[in-house]
């Protein structure tokens, strides 16, 4: 039986990780999950301005933590109801802070935000959520403002899972198919062909593009049909994150899931497009 008992937040208070906390209780809310909201205090930043290169006193310390204990405490009241949930202050590197507490408490799912705009509205990934991308081991959920709206009811009506015809896919198609009959929602099944080559003479290319859209739908439905799974296929030409963002958009998807590398000593687990599939997708992406 598929479940999400345990639900880390890691907030840094603003409100883009207010979103994360909406989002974890609306998950807590179907999964009867028990939410730990994180905030990690950077003592490195804590400097003297007399004595530049000292730390600041140890009384100056414990104020700064007694600021951030209050400011925790009264983060995302309207959100998360009293009692269900736990606030935890810790001091430290965010990211490894979040990844150890992640497995310390057996967390089924993370849950936050990323941040901010660029120039041309593209989101920018932070650096937090990247490295928690990057060295954590547990599903990871990721969600932003869309159209700078900072708050927007979770509804699940329509997942897509994306492959990349890699081991882990079964494992990635798994969750996203139990995920979906949690809510009763529709599930796709998605890969992105990469475009004919440009040096391909223009008379192959319509050729090429129609034997590697053809052998992605068999795989898929060789994939669905080996993990018991009903879901639609589609097969959309691009790169992965564009195709996979607009696919996400036109097919009006809630959720996105994907999976990561399996971890290297060398690339740790952050594949090679979930940066930007995260970065442009228009809606919470779960990577695996």
């Amino acid at each position: 039986m598929f479940g999400l008992s345990k639900l880390l937040v890691p907030v840094d208070l603003s409100a883009n990780s207010l979103l994360a906390a909406h989002d974890a209780a609306a998950l807590s809310a179907r999964f009867h999950s028990q939410v730990t909201l994180l905030h990690v205090a950077e003592f490195p930043q804590l400097r003297s301005a007399a004595a530049p290169g000292q730390t600041v006193s140890a009384p100056v310390r414990q104020e700064f933590l007694a600021a951030m204990r209050r400011d925790l405490d009264e983060f995302a009241h309207e959100e998360l109801a009293p009692g269900e949930h736990k606030r935890i202050l810790c001091c430290g590197h965010p990211a490894k802070v979040i990844v150890d507490r992640a497995h310390a408490e057996n967390a089924g799912l993370i849950v936050m935000s990323t941040h901010g705009y660029g120039p041309v509205r593209r989101l920018l990934l932070g650096s937090v959520t990247a490295k928690v991308l990057h060295d954590s081991d547990r599903p990871v959920w990721t969600t932003r403002a869309q159209n700078h709206e900072e708050r927007r009811a979770l509804r699940v009506r329509r997942v897509m899972c994306a492959v990349n015809f890699r081991p882990q896919d079964a494992k990635t198609l798994r969750w996203a198919a139990d995920f979906a009959a949690e809510f009763g929602a529709h599930l796709s099944l998605i890969h992105a062909v990469r475009p004919a080559p440009p040096e391909m003479p223009e008379r192959y290319a319509f050729t090429w593009h129609e034997e590697a859209s053809w052998g992605a739908d068999e795989r898929m439905r060789t994939l669905a049909a080996g993990a018991d799974v009903a879901a639609a296929i589609l097969v959309v030409e691009g790169d992965a994150p564009s195709a996979l963002a607009r696919a996400a958009r036109d097919n009006s998807a809630d959720v996105l899931v994907i999976g990561r590398n399996e971890p290297t000593s060398m690339s740790g687990r952050l594949g090679e497009h979930t940066y930007a599939i995260v970065c442009h997708a228009p809606c919470p992406v779960v990577c695996l």
